[in-house]
């Protein structure tokens, strides 16, 4: 988005997406204008029998560029933006082919060739505001009373609980941020990772503070004030990452060479087996999870002495 925004600079620019990753976008540099893409009107478009509201004729009509980021093998989609006015339509497949190992972001930047848009920054980078900033203060303030310690947050979850670390290992790791490195622990908890947090509750009895279900941009502050961040492949992993923050990523049957996230300041770590990295019906049938039973804490911990040595 920071090259779409510099290459057409005079240009109004409106993404249109779901709300839990407009929360980022309001506001903020990326855009002039957002819309919810759970309303209605917008699954229509991708029907043989359409309804073409005022509001599909306002966003459309007299659009000069759009692109989807969306599977349209129908093209169903893009009829029906043409048929609504549309001038340009790039659609753009949002996932890498499954052959070769083309780097999430390099696929989407891929799509800037179609425009002639120069880029040079390879590494995502995450816009806060003053709002984000003053919230992050104050929940520092609300819930740390020695703000010199080290600050490392964790999120133990994912979007499938298939590409998790194991809880045990992630308990023990907490256990010894607390004790041998006096370390504040922030646990990181969406809606998807109550059971992973509350499993951790069961093990560790307060020995970390919770921060839970906050708008990605306020969640992005929280986790730029920490020295550290350690997750496994997700959202806010990346996330972390472009907010500067040193990160270790924790990857097990996805391909970190793929979906890892990018940073000056972002370790992965992964073992290698014959059977991964693997697909998703294999890493719902697997059994032994060798490829995180491989990652021992010791080899977390190794990382996280590294990173934290920079802070003494």
């Amino acid at each position: 988005m920071v090259a779409i925004r510099k290459h057409f600079c005079n240009a109004r620019v409106e993404i249109i997406g779901y709300p839990s990753y407009l929360e980022i976008v309001n506001g903020r540099f990326y855009a002039d204008a957002t819309s919810r893409f759970d309303q209605a009107e917008f699954s229509t478009l991708f029907t043989n029998t359409p309804n073409y509201t005022e509001l599909l004729l306002e966003k459309f009509g007299n659009a000069d560029i759009v692109i989807p980021f969306v599977v349209d093998k129908e093209k169903a989609l893009v009829k029906n933006l043409n048929a609504l006015g549309a001038k340009n339509i790039v659609q753009y497949d949002p996932f890498p082919s499954p052959e070769g190992n083309v780097h999430i972001i390099d696929h989407f930047l891929r799509l800037l060739d179609k425009f002639e848009i120069k880029y040079l920054d390879k590494i995502p980078k995450v816009y806060l505001n003053d709002e984000d900033t003053l919230f992050s203060d104050n929940f520092i303030k609300s819930n740390i009373k020695n703000s010199e310690k080290v600050s490392v947050a964790i999120h133990p979850g994912s979007g499938s609980k298939q590409k998790c670390w194991p809880i045990e290992y992630f308990a023990d790791l907490i256990t010894w941020l607390r004790d041998e490195m006096r370390a504040n622990v922030f646990v990181v908890s969406g809606p998807a990772d109550y059971k992973i947090v509350e499993r951790l509750k069961l093990k560790l009895k307060g020995s970390f503070f919770i921060v839970e279900n906050l708008a990605l941009p306020h969640l992005a502050a929280v986790i730029k004030r920490c020295n550290l961040f350690i997750g496994n492949d997700s959202g806010i992993t990346h996330l972390a990452s472009a907010v500067g923050v040193p990160t270790i990523a924790i990857f097990g049957p996805t391909n970190p060479a793929i979906w890892g996230p990018r940073g000056k300041m972002v370790k992965i770590i992964y073992k290698e087996l014959q059977c991964n990295p693997c697909e998703e019906v294999e890493r719902v049938n697997c059994v032994s999870k060798d490829c995180f039973i491989n990652i021992t804490v010791e080899d977390v911990i190794g990382e996280v002495k590294q990173v934290l040595n920079w802070y003494k």
